[in-house]
């Protein structure tokens, strides 16, 4: 009787082991979600580029310990609905413009000054200086959630619309789709234009059906949400450089053991690098691009440009400075002039 107590206690002791070999690892693997808007690809995207390397990064660096699911093309929401949940911690990570983000954190209404930055060096400069850093710190305190990436979504935007644009009076009676930017809709309405936000996924019909006159994306939108086939003109004057950026969870960052803490600021910086890199690609590439698939750019003369920063600027500066404090705007302006130097 005590043998065979003793060999049944065994072979269930032995069976236990072997089932808890079986799924500690799968137990002490965490499983992350990581959500955007884009349905393009990594080579061609800066948001899904950002998506793919970070995901990479964390689970090499972690061994696996981290795993990240990655949910393009809205498929967990549209921007507003991704930055609600990742304040919530249902999300762990995602990617969202500039332009949604600024309706939680107004103070990120500062980077959206027309004509600011004469360069993409000078505007990482600025981001990745002492005032982006402050700026974002700001947000993290006011969202609980923090930033540890940015990437423009292309570059530089530009004007797009069915009449050739050369100076500010060809802009003026045009509905211009915009994002919901307080700041970028001044900008639209100081030119003579009327701004128009609708959502990233319709302007294709609402350009085509009349809705809207044209709107403002860097070159690589207009072919990626194929509209050169409803767009005609581009007027190249850079003005503006918005940002994607990666968010995370804080309150889930700072659960995490240091040297996880590590390995997602890691995965950030790799995330930023492939983000940058094919924006930078696509703006140096753009022009030609357009140009093949049958539209017209046209790149204003030095006059013509400073035009349209003094037509836009001295607006949108005054504006600004009573949505948020003054010490976001002037702070933005010095560090653009500091990094141009």
């Amino acid at each position: 009787m005590f043998r065979g107590s003793l060999t049944y206690n065994a072979l269930r002791l032995a069976a236990l082991m072997c089932f808890a070999l079986s799924v500690s690892p799968v137990m002490a693997q965490m499983v992350i979600k990581f959500a955007h808007v884009s349905n393009q690809q990594p080579t061609s995207s800066p948001g899904a580029a950002m998506s793919v390397a970070f995901k990479a990064t964390l689970e090499s660096d972690t061994r696996g310990a981290i795993k990240v699911n990655i949910f393009p093309a809205s498929q967990l929401g549209k921007e507003r609905e991704l930055m609600e949940a990742v304040k919530l911690g249902s999300i762990q990570a995602i990617s969202i413009s500039e332009g949604t983000t600024v309706n939680f954190f107004p103070p990120l209404e500062a980077l959206g000054v027309p004509y600011l930055f004469p360069s993409l060096e000078v505007a990482w400069k600025v981001y990745d200086g002492p005032y982006g850093q402050m700026l974002f710190d700001e947000f993290r305190k006011a969202n609980g959630v923090r930033i540890i990436a940015t990437a423009p979504p292309g570059g530089f935007r530009h004007f797009g619309t069915n009449k050739q644009i050369h100076n500010i009076g060809d802009l003026k009676g045009l509905r211009i789709r915009t994002m919901e930017h307080p700041v970028h809709q001044a900008m639209v309405s100081a030119l003579g234009a009327s701004p128009t936000p609708i959502a990233f996924g319709d302007v294709y019909t609402a350009i085509k059906s009349g809705v809207v006159d044209g709107l403002e994306l860097p070159y690589s939108m207009f072919l990626n949400m194929k509209l050169n086939e409803v767009v005609k003109y581009i007027i190249a004057d850079a003005h503006l450089f918005n940002q994607e950026l990666l968010f995370v969870n804080e309150r889930w960052f700072n659960g995490l053991s240091p040297e996880q803490q590590k390995a997602v600021l890691h995965a950030g910086r790799d995330a930023q690098v492939a983000g940058r890199g094919v924006a930078l690609v696509s703006d140096a590439v753009g022009p030609e691009l357009v140009r093949a698939a049958g539209m017209v750019v046209y790149y204003p003369t030095e006059k013509e440009r400073e035009q349209f920063k003094q037509a836009t600027q001295p607006p949108v500066l005054e504006i600004l400075k009573k949505r948020i404090d003054p010490k976001w705007v002037n702070g933005v302006l010095k560090a653009a002039a500091d990094a141009s130097n």
